[in-house]
C-alpha cells in the first residue's frame, strides 16, 4: 500500500492525510457499528480531482468510501474494507441560486441548514429537512440516502427535489444526469437511480435542486394522548382523509422523558403529536379544525408549548437525548416504513414484543418516534451490550420489526439507507430484483471500488 499512498501524496500533495486523528474521525459515523481505520483520508474540491482519484484507486484495486459529515446512522460511511475515505466536506459552494425557476445548484458538501439560510434571502427553501441532523447533513449525503424529514409529508423526500446531478462513476467518468426541467420523459431516469444508492454507483459532486417558496403563513400546534395507539391511529386517519398538513411528528412517552432529562423541557410525559400547516389563513384554519376533530375523537388533548419553544428544535435533540438517557447502554436502531393504515397494529405488536422480553428479565427501553405521516417508524431500543440477554433480545426484536415491515409490504429502510445494518434482509424484500441491482452496480463500478459491502456484499474483482 506504500506505493498507493506515495502516488496519492505525489498527485494531491496538500489533500492527503494519514494522521491518526484524521483516520480515527473517518473510521466511524453516527451508527453503533465498530469503526474501521482507512488507509488515508483524501479531501478534494473538484470533479476532475475526484475522477483522477478514482482512476488511481482502480489501478491499485483500492476501495473509496465517500464521506460528507459522517452523520449516517446505518454504517453507510464506515470504510469497512479500509481503503481511502474521500472527504467531500470542502466541496461546499453554492454555485447558482436561480430564484426565477425556484432552483439552486450546489456542490455535494453544502450543509442543509446553511443552504436554507442563504435561500431565505430569496423567499425560498429546500424542504426535505433531515430532522435531527439538519445542522450537519450535507446535500451529497442526503442524495446518497434519499433522506426525508419533517416536511416530507407535504413536500416529499430528497429524490423529489433532485433535477440534475454531476457524478463520477466507479470507472472514472464524469457524467451529467438530468436537466433543469421539472418534468421530463427522456430516457432512463438515472438521477433517481443515483439518489438512494449510498455512494455505491457514483460519487455525487454537484446537484441542481428544486425549491419551494417559504409559506406565507404557517402554524405549529400539538396534541397529547394517553397512549401511543391513540396517537398513531390519529395519524393514520389524518392521512386517510387527506388532511393537508406540512408536518406530523410523533414522540412517545419515553422519548419525552429522555428529552426532559436532557434539556429540562418539563413536557408532559405522554405521547405527543407535533403538527405544522402551511398556506393561506383560510387553509390554516380549515386544516387545524380537521386535525382537532380527529385528534379529539382519539382522546387527544391540545397541548400548548411555551412561546419560546419550537417543536422542531425539541425534535432535533431526540437522538442525543435517547443516547444519553442511560449512558451505559447503546441504541439498537431501525427506520422501517409501513403502509400508514397498518401503523396502529404495528406499534401495538412492537410494544408487546418488548414487554414480553422485559417480563423474561431483559432490560430493554423502547422509544417510538418518527415521521409517521410518511409511515417511517423509529422503534429505538436501549440495551447494554455487556448484558447478553438484554442485547440479544433487542437485536431479535429489531430483526422482527424489519421482517414485519416486509410482511406488511413496507420496507426495511424508509430514510437512512441499507448501509451495513439491513443487508441481511435485502434479498427478502426485493427478491430477484437484487440480481438486477448487482448488474447495475457492475455497469457503474466494474471493479467494485465504490463503498463496497454496503447495500449488498460487493467484492473487488
Amino acid at each position: 500500500m506504500n506505493s498507493l499512498i506515495n502516488t496519492l501524496f505525489e498527485r494531491f500533495p496538500n489533500c492527503v492525510s494519514i494522521n491518526p486523528s484524521d483516520l480515527e474521525v473517518a473510521s466511524h459515523d453516527e451508527s453503533s457499528f465498530l469503526p474501521v481505520l482507512p488507509l488515508a483520508v483524501v479531501s478534494l474540491t473538484t470533479s476532475r480531482e475526484i475522477q483522477e482519484l478514482v482512476e488511481i484507486c482502480n489501478q491499485f484495486k483500492t476501495p473509496i468510501t465517500p464521506r460528507g459529515a459522517g452523520s449516517a446512522l446505518e454504517g453507510n460511511t464506515i470504510p469497512v474494507q479500509n481503503g481511502i475515505v474521500l472527504d467531500l466536506s470542502r466541496m461546499n459552494r453554492i454555485l447558482e441560486i436561480d430564484a426565477q425557476n425556484l432552483q439552486v445548484t450546489v456542490e455535494a458538501g453544502v450543509i442543509y441548514d446553511q443552504l436554507n439560510q442563504k435561500l431565505k434571502n430569496f423567499g425560498l427553501f429546500f424542504p426535505p429537512s433531515p430532522g435531527g441532523s439538519s445542522d450537519v447533513a450535507t446535500i451529497g449525503g442526503m442524495i446518497s440516502t434519499n433522506a426525508s424529514g419533517i416536511y416530507s409529508v407535504k413536500y416529499g423526500g430528497t429524490k423529489e427535489h433532485v433535477l440534475e446531478l454531476e457524478v463520477v462513476t466507479g470507472y472514472g467518468e464524469i457524467l451529467k444526469l438530468g436537466n433543469k426541467c421539472i418534468k421530463r420523459s427522456s430516457g432512463y431516469n438515472l438521477t433517481d437511480l443515483i439518489c438512494g444508492s449510498e455512494g455505491t454507483l457514483a460519487i455525487v459532486t454537484q446537484a441542481t435542486l428544486k425549491l419551494s417558496a417559504i409559506p406565507s403563513h404557517k402554524k405549529q400546534f400539538a396534541y397529547q394522548f394517553a397512549n401511543i395507539t391513540d396517537a398513531v391511529t390519529t395519524i393514520s386517519q389524518l392521512r386517510a382523509m387527506g388532511v393537508d398538513l406540512a408536518a406530523m411528528e410523533l414522540m412517545d412517552a419515553n422519548t419525552i422523558r429522555a428529552l426532559n432529562k436532557l434539556n429540562h423541557y418539563g413536557l408532559p410525559e405522554q405521547p405527543i403529536l407535533f403538527f405544522e400547516v402551511h398556506g393561506s389563513p383560510y387553509l390554516l384554519k380549515e386544516v387545524m379544525e380537521e386535525t382537532e376533530t380527529i385528534s379529539k375523537e382519539n382522546l387527544g388533548k391540545p397541548f400548548n408549548l411555551n412561546s419560546a419553544e419550537n417543536p422542531w428544535t425539541i425534535r432535533h435533540y431526540t437522538t442525543p437525548a435517547i443516547k444519553l438517557y442511560q449512558p451505559n447502554k447503546k441504541i439498537v436502531r431501525n427506520d422501517a416504513a409501513f403502509p400508514i393504515a397498518s401503523l396502529p397494529e404495528v406499534v401495538q405488536t412492537i410494544e408487546n414484543w418488548v414487554h414480553q422480553k422485559q417480563t423474561q428479565g431483559a432490560k430493554i427501553e423502547l422509544f417510538i418516534l418518527g415521521h409517521l405521516g410518511l409511515g417511517i417508524l423509529h422503534a429505538l431500543m436501549l440495551a447494554d451490550p455487556m448484558d447478553q440477554q438484554s442485547w440479544n433480545g433487542a437485536q431479535e426484536i429489531n430483526h422482527q420489526i424489519k421482517k414485519l415491515a416486509i410482511e406488511k409490504r413496507g420496507t426495511i429502510s424508509g430514510e437512512h439507507g441499507i448501509g451495513i445494518a439491513h443487508k441481511d434482509l435485502l434479498n427478502e424484500e426485493h427478491q430477484t430484483a437484487v440480481q438486477v441491482m448487482r448488474e447495475i452496480k457492475r455497469v457503474f463500478d466494474p471493479n467494485g471500488i465504490l463503498n463496497p459491502d454496503k447495500i449488498f456484499p460487493t467484492y473487488l474483482s
